[in-house]
């Protein structure tokens, strides 16, 4: 079998990248498949990788223009010219913009086409702008999304509740993300007063929202530490907000790595504080390290996930005080902590690498043997 990968970039940290790093090295040592990576925005300069990708693997990077049709139209001309090369068997797009959502059609092969999806809808509109031209543009947006995916053999989806966004599409396909993250048996002993949060410093991660609902909890707590990882950024600059909460010497910033492990296995409550999430990966590795969640009740991923008061808790969307009041019920109930923690690890097999990457493999066979 011969795959292309087509994505935006994969020298970052975040979870499609480090998904589309994954994928490709699991089909390349367990199904013998021939990997191609098509790179989008990504300067063949720059470091190819931040997570390990296989040698076998053949990068193609495309150039970008300072004009937005003429880039366009340069990576139209240049997608076809190196598939064109490879010759795939399946071309796997995993990038959100509405380009990419119609790039079946530009495409000039006749080559079996998936599309990936692990954003919400609403991200490939502007939020946050209330102007007529922001209005106008939405509009825009909205009318090419109306139509946008019909053209992919199959549209895959992380999980059943994001059909709501995809309803006049007859081509959708449910692959969740597995547990890519091997615990080797391992768990968290969640007796260290360390709560952890994952994630880039963007305002979709609510990250503002759980500091401020750990003053709350430290004022209860004040000898547990909120540790967050990920990479931090000046367009969010959280380290200011803890600061005017006066609560810096509460929380303990780090970069993120490649080996979480002895990062969840430290830790004994997991807190997922997003405004929205299609499904977030770190909450199913937290779990797979028996650690309890306490998660916002957000659209989509964590009620697919958390079974509430069972392996973990679900909060009202942005309901801060609640939150604090989950984390603090958590920390008080070390017996409750610890049996939800024992039934996270438990129910979270559902996720199983094996069983999900075979789903994969199942539909790439049913997308060729159509050919």
């Amino acid at each position: 079998m011969k795959l292309a990968y087509i994505v935006n970039k994969i020298n970052g940290t975040s979870g499609i990248q480090r998904m589309v790093a994954f994928q490709i090295n699991y089909f390349i040592k367990n199904y013998n498949y021939n990997v191609d990576l098509i790179l989008l925005n990504q300067n063949k300069n720059e470091k190819k990788s931040f997570y390990e990708v296989d040698s076998a693997v053949n990068f193609h990077f495309l150039k970008s223009s300072s004009s937005i049709v003429k880039d366009y139209y340069n990576k139209i001309l240049a997608i076809n010219k190196a598939l064109k090369t490879i010759n795939p068997d399946i071309v796997m797009v995993c990038e959100s913009d509405i380009f990419s959502l119609y790039l079946p059609l530009f495409t000039k092969g006749k080559y079996k086409m998936i599309y990936q999806r692990h954003d919400l809808k609403e991200l490939n509109l502007i939020t946050g702008g209330k102007s007529l031209k922001t209005k106008v543009k939405n509009q825009i947006k909205k009318l090419f999304l109306s139509g946008a995916g019909k053209h992919y053999d199959k549209f895959v989806l992380l999980s059943k509740a994001h059909r709501v966004d995809w309803k006049g599409l007859k081509n959708i396909h449910i692959i969740s993300n597995p547990i890519i993250i091997d615990s080797k048996g391992n768990k968290a002993n969640l007796d260290s007063k360390i709560v952890l949060a994952v994630g880039r410093h963007d305002p979709i991660k609510g990250f503002d929202m759980l500091l401020k609902s750990w003053q709350n909890v430290v004022e209860q707590h004040p000898d547990w530490i909120l540790k967050m990882v990920g990479k931090q950024t000046h367009d969010t600059d959280l380290k200011i907000l803890a600061k005017k909460l006066n609560i810096s010497k509460y929380v303990d910033f780090k970069e993120y790595v490649r080996d979480m492990s002895p990062i969840y296995l430290e830790s004994s409550i997991f807190v997922c504080s997003s405004r929205v999430e299609a499904f977030p990966l770190v909450v199913i590795e937290a779990m797979s390290f028996g650690i309890p969640v306490v998660s916002f009740d957000c659209d989509y991923g964590p009620r697919e996930i958390i079974k509430n008061s069972v392996d973990g808790i679900l909060v009202s969307p942005n309901d801060i005080d609640f939150l604090a009041e989950s984390i603090c019920s958590l920390i008080e109930n070390e017996n409750i902590r610890k049996e939800m923690g024992e039934r996270a690890s438990e129910n979270i097999k559902r996720y199983s690498v094996d069983k999900i990457m075979n789903q994969w493999k199942l539909l790439f066979e049913e997308v060729t043997s159509d050919a």
